[in-house]
């Protein structure tokens, strides 16, 4: 009986055991969704190949005669037959599916490539044109650019680059416009870009007549007209943020110079039309709803009916769509926890814009969009792992931000480095600290466009309660940006760029690794002090030289010695200018020289700021009191860039050292050329001493009549290197001064294939008469002169070589 009893009980305590362990089971939470590795589908990578055979095929194009696109296409069409037999033999392997992909992707390209081929003009072309913007106009120099479709009314259209004077702001895509002009042949010096947008011709048009709105879509470019223009009316200062972020409109933004502080915060995606940006306000906004306990009905028709207030009130542009259908992947998959359905969403989005539109596979809006969802798709989950040890409090404020930052990061940042020739180092707490400001930003604005154009009695008002939403944002904003240190220029090529993104996401999904928090802290950290140190022994090591910078058609000229560093203008293309600099390791400038205001030696001024840190801006000294209209531009500018007090005006005579380096301005004695290219700034420049001192002239625009007005007043003499004046115009120098200054080196900052014909023959005739070696950007990129135990050393980046001059 006893041992019954005994054999009862126990039987009795292991059920009990049994039952507590079933409760405990359900008690315990399921391993979370978001540390568990999604799986690839077939149709994922069907469109990863699509996309990137498309962009290869297309880009390679550009390099083919057109009589041998049809050929190759052809070939490419047996070449899916082919692959599409093994695909069905093997079944839906993942190397099948890309194999499939890549090889319809470029019989895509290659059908795009002779779409193109055959639009583009190859004469000029006169007549009176129907021109519908396919883009809103935006700021550039002297005007606005948009890219157009132009019509002849007889059958004939081409994709146009439209050039437009002052009156261009404000029109919009979808705007048609009559005009009379000539269209032209876009010419070898923008094919690369014309290529990439399918541009077949350029157009400069003086005046025209706007036509009525027509089509399926007028009353939404209607709507958003009025939208647009209530936030411009009402906004005050926060106007060009609400436009953009409502309204997709970043026109305003630019012409403002202030999408550089979002580019140099790492946030340029929330002011554009991405899938990132409506992913992160669908998300945040959910997160609200959700804390309301409204039922989930409830939830997905406020979201539904936010993204498609967005999609009209930008105008419903392929971008939009595009940008909707993915932030409805990337966000359906993170609430739904429905990764794999989501990324074959995705994969059909890769396959379908492509084919309907391959210049769509090198558009960089496009690139950002999808590898953004990609990266948020794929990775955010295993990002969210790495954050668990945190706080739940602290990972619940902080972890989605951070997972979703980090995800797209590593799917497109490195693209974004290259494409904008900058890396900030401030884009994980910028956007943690941005994500929760952005939504009520964007909430704000849309909810204020909206209730402006149903209630325009109420405009005043609800567009001032919008405006309010958006500062604590820019507030934020311009306090990132104004780090020290928190944005540093890049030069990488966007292909090994692209190649690090892939390999570095197909990596974390590979290992798919799980680091302890501290790990990955001393990581980012080390990484983040060996970064540091070197930007910060880089200048110390570069050697007492003067380097002609390739900005394309402008000027930009560093001179630098003994870690000093002194830029005389900045052209005005704010990407080129980043990029030189970071080719030269420049993080710093200890001052910026502008010879005078025109656009090409001055446009990307404001962009240094965010990119590094300036000391001083010098310019003439009567800039700082000429009423002309650049020279105010040019004061406002300089102003903003160091602050009024570190404006310095210079007048001739004054000096300046540098390092090695002792500087004199040379002219203008006073402006007689209203602040033109006859008043430039120019600057002597000499290092070493005997027999081993060289000189050096910085003339800016000058030409030979200030030239020869400066040697017969005995303010330049014969010099060993000469910055030609006015890039090589035919007034810069003639055959007289040429043998008078004599020089050894001769630079010549000039854009490849530019409208002006620089340089002109007859300079170049007196220099090559005059004995002096002259290099030029357009052929040999920057141009590297070092003053160096007694002798001269060229070093160029192209394949001109070495010089050395004794």
């Amino acid at each position: 009986m006893t041992s019954l009893a005994s054999r009862a009980g126990r039987a009795r305590e292991a059920a009990r055991g049994r039952l507590v362990g079933r409760r405990r089971a359900r008690r315990a939470p399921a391993p979370a969704a978001s540390a568990v590795r999604p799986s690839l589908p077939p149709l994922l990578l069907l469109g990863l190949g699509v996309w990137a055979g498309t962009a290869g095929a297309y880009a390679g194009a550009a390099r083919l005669d057109a009589e041998a696109l049809p050929w190759l296409a052809g070939g490419a069409l047996a070449l899916v037959a082919a692959v599409l037999v093994l695909w069905l033999r093997c079944g839906a392997r993942p190397a099948a599916c890309l194999g499939l992909g890549v090889a319809l992707g470029v019989l895509c390209g290659l059908a795009g490539a002779i779409g193109v081929q055959a639009q583009m003009l190859a004469e000029p072309s006169w007549g009176t044109w129907r021109l519908e913007l396919v883009e809103d106009a935006r700021p550039a120099d002297r005007g606005w650019r948009a890219l157009a479709r132009a019509d002849d009314g007889a059958g004939r259209g081409v994709t146009v680059s439209l050039a437009l004077p002052e009156d261009g702001a404000g029109l919009l895509a979808g705007d048609a416009l009559e005009a009379r002009a000539t269209l032209r042949p876009v010419g070898e010096d923008a094919g690369g870009y014309s290529w990439q947008r399918g541009i077949g011709a350029r157009t400069t048009v003086a005046s025209w007549d706007l036509l009525p709105a027509e089509g399926p879509l007028a009353p939404v470019r209607a709507l958003r007209r009025a939208a647009i223009g209530a936030l411009g009316e009402h906004g005050g200062e926060a106007a060009p943020l609400m436009q953009a972020l409502a309204c997709g409109y970043r026109a305003p933004l630019d012409e403002q110079g202030g999408y550089g502080a979002w580019q140099a915060c790492g946030l340029a995606h929330l002011v554009a039309v991405s899938g990132a940006h409506l992913t992160l306000v669908a998300l945040c906004a959910e997160g609200a709803l959700r804390a309301l306990r409204l039922p989930r009905p409830a939830r997905q028709t406020a979201l539904a009916a936010l993204v498609g207030g967005y999609l009209v009130f930008s105008g419903l542009p392929v971008s939009a769509l595009r940008a909707g259908l993915m932030a409805a992947s990337s966000a359906g998959a993170l609430l739904a926890r429905r990764r794999p359905a989501a990324l074959a969403a995705l994969g059909a989005c890769l396959v379908a814009f492509p084919a309907l539109d391959p210049l769509t596979a090198l558009s960089a809006s496009f690139a950002l969009s999808a590898g953004s969802t990609l990266g948020i798709i794929l990775l955010a989950g295993l990002v969210a792992s790495w954050l668990a040890p945190l706080p739940a409090a602290l990972r619940r404020a902080l972890g989605d931000p951070a997972a979703l930052t980090v995800a797209s990061a590593a799917a497109t940042q490195p693209y974004a480095t290259a494409l904008f020739a900058q890396l900030p180092l401030v884009s994980l707490p910028a956007n943690v600290i941005a994500a929760p400001l952005f939504t009520l930003a964007c909430l704000g604005s849309l909810l204020s466009a909206a209730a402006a154009v149903a209630l325009p009695g109420a405009a005043p008002a609800a567009v001032a309660l919008g405006a309010a939403s958006t500062r604590p944002l820019a507030a934020a904003v311009g306090a990132l940006a104004s780090v020290p240190g928190g944005c540093v220029p890049v030069d990488a090529p966007v292909l090994p760029m692209v190649a690090f993104s892939a390999a570095a996401v197909a990596l974390l999904y590979r290992t798919w690794p799980r680091p302890r928090l501290g790990a990955l802290l001393a990581g980012g950290g080390a990484l983040a002090a060996t970064t540091a140190l070197a930007l910060a022994l880089a200048p110390l090591a570069a050697p007492t030289q003067i380097v002609m910078l390739d900005v394309g058609q402008g000027d930009a000229i560093l001179v630098r010695s003994r870690g000093a560093a002194l830029l005389v203008d900045t052209g005005n293309q704010d990407r080129l200018l980043l990029r030189a600099l970071a080719r030269q390791g420049v993080w710093r400038l200890d001052a910026v020289a502008v010879t005078h205001g025109d656009d090409d030696h001055c446009g990307s001024l404001g962009i240094l700021g965010q990119a590094m840190e300036v000391g001083h801006v010098l310019v003439a000294a009567d800039a700082l009191t000429c009423p002309c209209a650049s020279c105010a531009r040019l004061r406002d500018d300089a102003a903003a860039l160091v602050g009024a007090d570190a404006v310095a005006g210079l007048a001739a005579g004054d000096e300046l050292s540098l390092g090695a380096f002792a500087l004199r301005v040379a002219w203008p004695r006073a402006f007689a050329d209203e602040g033109g290219n006859g008043d430039s700034l120019c600057l002597a420049a000499a290092a070493g001493e005997g027999a081993g001192r060289f000189t050096a002239l910085l003339t800016g625009d000058a030409e030979a009549d200030q030239l020869r007005a400066m040697a017969d007043g005995g303010a330049i003499g014969a010099v060993d290197v000469l910055k030609v004046g006015h890039h090589g115009s035919a007034a810069s120098l003639d055959g007289e001064l040429a043998c008078r200054l004599a020089p050894a080196v001769a630079l010549v900052s000039v854009g490849e294939g530019n409208r002006y014909g620089h340089p002109r023959p007859e300079p170049l005739a007196a220099l090559e008469a005059a004995g002096a070696a002259v290099f030029r950007t357009d052929e040999s990129g920057d141009v590297a002169v070092t003053f160096d135990a007694g002798r001269l050393r060229v070093d160029s980046q192209r394949p001109a070589g070495e010089t050395r001059v004794e």
